[in-house]
């Protein structure tokens, strides 16, 4: 899959303006528990990862669809 298809297919589940600020503010977060697990506390990096997957999720039940890894799980497990 090109560069150009992977953004239309992830613009497509993402269309709900409240899903995709979740995803703006939630996608950095994540990124994010790493770094502030090692340097600082695994409790607060820890605490950022759930907040983060969390508001992406939310962000999913609000579109009506399913989030990317619940899919790939699903695709996984069908085989």
């Amino acid at each position: 899959m090109d560069m150009k298809k992977s953004i239309e297919t992830w613009c497509s589940w993402h269309r709900h303006p409240i899903n995709a600020v979740l995803h703006i503010i939630g996608i950095p977060m994540t990124f994010a528990a790493g770094y502030v697990a090692f340097a600082y506390s695994v409790v607060l990096g820890a605490g950022l990862f759930i907040l983060g997957y969390a508001m992406q999720f939310a962000g999913h039940a609000i579109e009506g669809n399913e989030a990317g890894e619940v899919r790939l799980l699903k695709k996984i497990f069908k085989k």
